[in-house]
């Protein structure tokens, strides 16, 4: 029978520890990226019945007729306003950070049963490859507000 003796240093067991921890936790983080990405972006959106469906899911009625359609390009560079538009987004578990420099569609729907007094709602919802990747819920009346999918 054979054997043999190392000696551990603390130099050495941090070396070991890094060797095994950090690819370890590198793994750990873009799993939990993906499968927060991934459940947003698997959000079908490809024809305005999804689209109203998505709303529906949130509460929200949509006339279909109103819907209109824009091509964005999501800046490269967030200013504050796309700062806090985004934050808006990373509430609901979207990222717009992942879509600088690209171009989007953008659709609008007008909100035809919104809470409060309001006439003027409409809901924004962000498309890349039939897939949403964001929007929100508006007001265009004086004063309005902005908010995410949910209230």
């Amino acid at each position: 029978m054979f054997g043999f003796t190392v000696k551990l240093t603390k130099t050495r067991l941090s070396v070991i520890l890094a060797v095994i921890l950090i690819p370890l936790l590198i793994f750990s983080s873009i799993y939990i990226h993906r499968l927060t990405h991934k459940e947003n972006t698997s959000l079908e959106a490809q024809t305005t019945a999804k689209r109203v469906e998505f709303l529906k899911n949130y509460g929200f009625e949509a006339d279909k007729n109103s819907e209109t359609k824009k091509r964005i390009t999501i800046p490269s560079e967030f200013d504050n306003v796309y700062t806090s538009y985004n934050s808006i987004q990373k509430s609901m578990g979207f990222d717009l950070e992942d879509f600088k420099g690209e171009k989007v569609d953008l659709y609008s729907l007008k909100i035809t049963n919104y809470p409060k007094d309001s006439k003027n709602v409409y809901a924004t919802i962000l498309i890349k490859k039939g897939k949403i990747i964001g929007g929100d819920i508006h007001s265009t009346e004086l004063n309005g507000f902005m908010h995410g999918f949910k209230m």
